[in-house]
Order: structure tokens, then C-alpha cells, then sequence
């Protein structure tokens, strides 16, 4: 796998978009004639460098629509706290911006799942397929465990600290990945210390405290829709996911033996099983 610095080398520069939650960070391939046009987010505590599998295997075969989401990477903060049908309505705002007017493929991991469950929902016209990767589609702030509460209320003082950073990627990856280290976890720790923490904080606790829970309405869901859980991922447990799943309209339902950010934990595996999702659409 390239480095992260690879991957954003052979990228366009980033550019700033106003949305309706703040000025955000797109990156656009706009590459290849043939293929389909994929929107990523992030999830919640990372930048789009979660996807440097995916975007090295995808680059010249489809066009990429790489968001960081408000508070995160290269954007700026949100004005306000925000929910996810606002996230949803700045990824309209970014496509129209880019003059993209045919469907396309929604990628999302945790946060990005939600994003993408939302803008399919507000504009099935423009939402050819669907990925929710490890989302959290209910919120129960009550049942929040001890490692969650310590990710909501670190985010705006302990950032930039190793004790945070490492509790924060002991609840997303698994053991061995974090053990094994290398360019996405180096890039996920340096994502967490350059953040800034009043920004991180105000996306941190719209995204896991405030949001309205989507699986009572994924069934408006109606695109085709690949949802990938982890088995190991101690924040949702796979039953409940597969369940919220099951009310999609043209749900196929996943799991890899992952913790909570798949397309870290089992890079080449989650790229494969989209690349499979998207072949049969």
C-alpha cells in the first residue's frame, strides 16, 4: 500500500466548498470517462486518509469525491452543531458545486455511513448505490460505555495527547492493527494532534451525542445498499447493525472480522467487497 503522503501526492490539491456545515475540504479525481463517480466521508476522529486503500485501487477508474468532514483534516469547523441531514445536504452542496448531476455511490464509514444514509434518502435521484461501513445508525446516549464517554469528552482538551490518541484507536481498530502500526495508523494519530480541539469537539458531539438515529428510516433507503460491520467492534455490536439492516429495501448485509473502522483494520478485504457491490449494480 502507498503512504499516505503518496496518496495525497497523486490527488488534486484540496479546495474549499461552503456547505451547510461549514467550508470543507473536497478532493476531486475527476478522473477516468468510464466508470462511476464515489463520494467518500470519513468517519468521526479520522480524514479522509482512512481511505487510502480504496483511493489507491479506485484512482483512474472512477472519479473521486473525497470530503473531510467539518473539524476534521483540511475543513474548517462547523458554525454550529449540526446534524446529519445537514451533513447530507453539504454533500449536495459539494456535487453541485462540482457539476456532478449523475447518480453516484455513497462510501461511508461510521459518520460517512450516516452522511450517506441521509443524502440517499433526501435525493434517491442522485444516490446510484450506497456503502455504510461500521454506522451506528441507533444512539443511545444512556448506553454509552466507558471508552465512548472517554472519546465524546477527550476530543476538545486531550487530542493532542498519546493517552488519547491510543484510547481512541484501541476503540476503532483492532490489536494487531494498532501493534502493527504503519502509515494509516501514523496518519490517524497526526490527524488527532493537529486537529483543533474546540472544532473536533463541536463535530465529535454532534456526531455521537446529538444525532437523530437513522435506523428507524433506513426502509427510505431505496437504493441498492452494501452494509459492512465488524465483528469485533465492541462500540456496535453486529446484531443490532444486522437487524437495522434488514429493513433496507435492497440491503446486502456484510461482516469482516474487524473492529469498528473496517477499511483500516482489513484494507485490501473491505476494498474487494465493495468492488463486488459496485460490479453487480
Amino acid at each position: 500500500m502507498r503512504s499516505s503522503s503518496d496518496i495525497d501526492a497523486s490527488l488534486p490539491l484540496a479546495r474549499r466548498i461552503d456547505t451547510a456545515v461549514g467550508s470543507l475540504s473536497v478532493r476531486d479525481s475527476a478522473a477516468g470517462k468510464s466508470g462511476d463517480t464515489i463520494v467518500l466521508w470519513p468517519s468521526i476522529l479520522a480524514d479522509h486518509q482512512i481511505y487510502q486503500g480504496p483511493i489507491a485501487s479506485w484512482q483512474g477508474k472512477h472519479r473521486l469525491v473525497i470530503i473531510d468532514g467539518p473539524g476534521h483534516g483540511d475543513s474548517g469547523p462547523a458554525p454550529a452543531p449540526f446534524t446529519m441531514k445537514q451533513c447530507g445536504q453539504a454533500m449536495a452542496d459539494i456535487l453541485n458545486q462540482l457539476g456532478v448531476s449523475t447518480p453516484v455511490i455513497l462510501v461511508g464509514c461510521s459518520w460517512g455511513g450516516l452522511v450517506a444514509g441521509e443524502f440517499a434518502i433526501d435525493y434517491p435521484s442522485r444516490t446510484k448505490a450506497v456503502v455504510m461501513m461500521n454506522t451506528p445508525v441507533h444512539n443511545d446516549q444512556h448506553g454509552l460505555k466507558l471508552n465512548d464517554r472517554f472519546v465524546v469528552w477527550g476530543a476538545r482538551w486531550l487530542h493532542k495527547t498519546r493517552v488519547y490518541q491510543e484510547g481512541v484507536a484501541r476503540s476503532f481498530f483492532l490489536p494487531d492493527t494498532c501493534q502493527r502500526g504503519g502509515p494509516l495508523i501514523d496518519a490517524f494519530y497526526r490527524h488527532l494532534h493537529d486537529a483543533d480541539g474546540t472544532a473536533l469537539a463541536l463535530s465529535v458531539r454532534s456526531v455521537m451525542l446529538e444525532r437523530e438515529p437513522l435506523a428507524p428510516r433506513m426502509s427510505k433507503i431505496k437504493s441498492p445498499t452494501l452494509f459492512i460491520a465488524g465483528r469485533f467492534d465492541s462500540m456496535y455490536p453486529i446484531e443490532t447493525l444486522r437487524a437495522a439492516a434488514s429493513s433496507l429495501s435492497y440491503g446486502q448485509f456484510e461482516v469482516l472480522d474487524t473492529s469498528h473502522i473496517s477499511v483500516v483494520d482489513e484494507s485490501e478485504n473491505t476494498t474487494r467487497m465493495i468492488d463486488k457491490f459496485i460490479a453487480k449494480l
